[in-house]
């Protein structure tokens, strides 16, 4: 049945359908991977903690709860395993520019961006990108996450607070203080517009 929502495959999956995992690793397998990459900025560790979430969807997919939405419990995983990650390397940085795919490739919006500009507005382009993510370097790790989430994972508030585990009103708070600091921090480096 290839028409099944992403949570009616979590429950196929808890009533032990072979299928089923293979198709939810094949939807989300890149957009997990952008979204740990740009949290990790290490290819590896995103690998590492990609197929970490996908173990313990499939060793416990008993812990979705139905009527939740499978990427918020996905995300959630993910984002949980990648602050330990970060933990463990005693740094928090979040965001690295147009993050390769999984086979290293890079990202599809890079390409189309690049291919498109000129020579100069490509570079121009790449220089705002790497300013932006110096640029979210100097937010607190709490407002970078909520920035990811919304800005490049295109999240809806309500979505950000169940995975963070918080009311949508902090979130919303955290999103304007992060936006402010950010065009500070780019400000400082002499960027506009943002």
């Amino acid at each position: 049945m290839p028409g099944r929502s992403d949570e009616e495959l979590v429950l196929a999956l808890r009533d032990g359908d072979p299928d089923a995992f293979g198709l939810l690793v094949f939807r989300w397998q890149e957009p997990l991977f952008r979204f740990v990459y740009r949290i990790l900025e290490r290819r590896e560790d995103a690998r590492d903690i990609c197929q970490e979430t996908f173990l313990r969807v499939l060793r416990q997919p008993d812990r979705f709860q139905e009527g939740a939405r499978f990427s918020t419990w996905m995300y959630q995983i993910a984002l949980n395993l990648s602050r330990d990650q970060l933990r463990r390397r005693k740094r928090w940085r979040f965001l690295a520019p147009a993050p390769p795919g999984p086979d290293g490739e890079p990202a599809r919006e890079r390409e189309e961006l690049d291919r498109e500009a000129t020579p100069i507005e490509a570079l121009e382009s790449r220089e705002r990108r790497d300013a932006v993510t110096r640029a979210l370097g100097d937010l607190p790790p709490e407002q970078r996450e909520v920035l990811v989430l919304k800005e490049f994972e295109g999240l809806k508030f309500r979505e950000i607070a169940e995975i963070l585990g918080c009311p949508e009103s902090t979130v919303k708070s955290r999103m304007y203080y992060g936006l402010s600091g950010l065009r500070s921090a780019l400000a400082r480096r002499g960027i506009d517009g943002l």
